[in-house]
């Protein structure tokens, strides 16, 4: 079985009363019309046991073994919660009018980092839910172990891969010092990469970054124009 603080890649596909919302597969997420291209999908990568997936998934996951395949059932209280009244605001007109915004039904707003949907408008009140639009809801999860990563130069491009999803890194260690090479980066990425290098590896003493910056198709033709 997983142990706890393992990294595993898993794919998923999440069910509400029969309706596909959720799923690492591309393919599916487009035939179900929930496709979302600021997504990148394909099996995802999370430290077993540790708080980075649903509750109840992170619970079977340590139940399982690579290759295993479960379909599990998730109480509210073991994926997105209960629905909580005390989450449900009522927020005057003005309010939004100040920030230029005029609200609708359905509207996302977020407030002191708080996520909600407009729930109604009525003689200048504005109705926001901020609990999860699936909270109190019974979830079916179908969900599958591809790997346990062992390999300390793969650990760490996961790690890479889970702050800046996109991005392609190499990775090599020499002694106790981590060279990861990419492409620039917000310095505030990298320190989260640095952070968690260091919380899972106590012989790692040094990160080192190796950005490339490539010149852009646009100033090459500016160039070739000027000769």
């Amino acid at each position: 079985m997983v142990e706890k603080g393992k990294l595993v890649k898993v794919s998923y596909d999440g069910y509400v009363d029969d309706k596909l919302f959720d799923t690492t597969n591309e393919e599916k997420a487009k035939e179900a019309g929930i496709y979302n291209p600021k997504i990148v999908y394909g099996p995802v990568a999370i430290f077993a046991g540790e708080g980075q997936i649903l509750p109840g998934l992170d619970e079977v996951i340590l139940e399982m073994n690579v290759g295993e395949e479960r379909e599990v059932i998730l109480p509210p209280e073991k994926a997105f919660g209960k629905r909580d009244p005390s989450k449900i605001k009522i927020i005057p007109l003005s309010e939004f009018k100040k920030r230029g915004l005029t609200p609708f039904k359905g509207m996302v707003i977020t407030v002191d980092g708080l996520t909600g949907r407009v729930v109604s408008i009525n003689s200048g009140r504005v109705l926001v839910d901020f609990n999860h639009e699936l909270a109190g809801k019974e979830v079916k999860y179908r969900i599958k172990i591809e790997e346990i990563i062992e390999n300390k130069e793969d650990i760490i491009k996961e790690i890479v891969k889970m702050a800046a999803p996109r991005v392609v890194s190499t990775v090599k260690i020499e002694d106790n010092t981590v060279i990861i090479e990419i492409p620039p980066l917000d310095p505030r990425i990298k320190l989260a990469i640095v952070q968690e290098i260091f919380k899972r590896f106590d012989d790692i003493d040094e990160v080192k970054f190796i950005e490339t910056f490539k010149k852009k198709k646009e100033e090459k033709k500016e160039e070739n124009k000027e000769q």
